[in-house]
Parts: C-alpha cells; sequence; structure tokens
C-alpha cells in the first residue's frame, strides 16, 4: 500500500506517516522524515500544484488530503478575510488537489481520495462561522465527487474527524468554549490505518469522535 499525503507537515499526517510504511507528501514547510519521499511546494494552488507532474512517477493506493485552517468568526459580524482564508484552505485548495490526482491519474486502479474533515462541519457552535461552514462545502463536495468518479472506480470519502488535541483543536475548543472531549491522536491513527486498508470502503463520509 503506497499512500500520498497532501498538507504532510500537520501533525496528523505526521504521526500517519510513522505509523504506515511507504508514504510519500507533499509540503510547502520543511519536513524530515518520516516520509519515504518529500515533494517541496511553493503554494498551494493549481498552477504550483501542476507543476508537480513531473515529479510524481509512481501511482498511489491512497491520496490524503490534510489541508486546513481554523479562523475564529461570527455571521453576525462578517469578516469577509476571515471567509476568504478558510474557504481557500479548507475547500478550494483541496478541490484543485483532487483534480489535479485524477486528471493526471496518480491513483492506482481502485485508489482512494481522502479529504481530512472535521465534525464542526455540521455543528452550529458560535465562533466556528467560517471554519464550519467551508468544512460543510468539503464533505458535500466530497459525495459529489465520489457519484462522478465511480464508473472510474475511484473512491472518493471525506474522514470526519473529532475534536484532536493539537494546536488548531486547543483554539478551536477555547474559543467555542465546546465541552466535547478530544480524540486520542493514537486512537485516531489506528482508525485511519484500518480505512486505508479496506479497499471496498466507500461510505462517504467516515466520522471519527468520542462524543
Amino acid at each position: 500500500m503506497k499512500n500520498l499525503h497532501f498538507g504532510g507537515s500537520s501533525d496528523i499526517a505526521l504521526k500517519l506517516a510513522q505509523c504506515i510504511k511507504n508514504t510519500d507528501a507533499v509540503s510547502s514547510k520543511k519536513i524530515n522524515k518520516p516520509y519515504t519521499k518529500i515533494f517541496k511546494i511553493k503554494n498551494y494552488n493549481f498552477v504550483s500544484i501542476g507543476k508537480l507532474e513531473k515529479e510524481i512517477t509512481n501511482k498511489y493506493d491512497n491520496i490524503l488530503i490534510f489541508n486546513g485552517s481554523y479562523s475564529s468568526s461570527f455571521l453576525s459580524m462578517f469578516n469577509r478575510k476571515n471567509f476568504i482564508n478558510d474557504f481557500e484552505i479548507n475547500f478550494l485548495i483541496p478541490m484543485e488537489i483532487s483534480t489535479f490526482v485524477i486528471q493526471k491519474n496518480i491513483l492506482k486502479k481502485n485508489g482512494a481520495i481522502y479529504f481530512i474533515s472535521s465534525i464542526a462541519a455540521n455543528d452550529d457552535k458560535i465562533g466556528n462561522a467560517s471554519y464550519s461552514i467551508s468544512k460543510n462545502a468539503l464533505n458535500f463536495s466530497s459525495k459529489i465527487l465520489s457519484n462522478e468518479q465511480k464508473k472510474r472506480n475511484i473512491r472518493v470519502n471525506s474522514i470526519v474527524l473529532g475534536l484532536i488535541e493539537n494546536e488548531m483543536g486547543i483554539k478551536a475548543k477555547r474559543i467555542t468554549n465546546s465541552n466535547k472531549k478530544f480524540v486520542p491522536l493514537n486512537k485516531l491513527i489506528k482508525r485511519i490505518q484500518i480505512i486505508l486498508k479496506d479497499k471496498d470502503i466507500n461510505k462517504k463520509i467516515i466520522k471519527f469522535s468520542d462524543d
């Protein structure tokens, strides 16, 4: 099984790569191990991503897209900058990455694309507006893309994570005053490992939460 992580510098991506061999990464940040190979990218946009075509010569079983950003935002105090930032990173960039993956045919037969999402997509907590709405758009889009790629045997799913005890999760819990429990990172990694090995799964939305 060979995997490629986009947004490979995230703590979840790094931890997962430590547990699964033959994992490569695309990252705009400097990282070293545990990846087999690292493709450096200056900015996440379709032009920059397209330049990877000559570098990525392998085909992969699984593509995991970890790109994400959290901004505290409120609809009643609408901040255009926060909404544009969250939609760019949480929705538009993952869509551009998936388009690149499909058009350049870097998936093996019956390969899968996994968008790393959040339970906040269906949460109406105050302070989460731009983050929740952008993740909701990502989840719904994964369903549409799954239907579009069904005939090509490309599986598309969103892995919807609970509250993770990392910088983003701690910030979100503080701002929203959430009483949700943190999902232990090691427990999460084990669950994702099982999903990646299951070639038959196509639930479109896969939820991981300790609530």
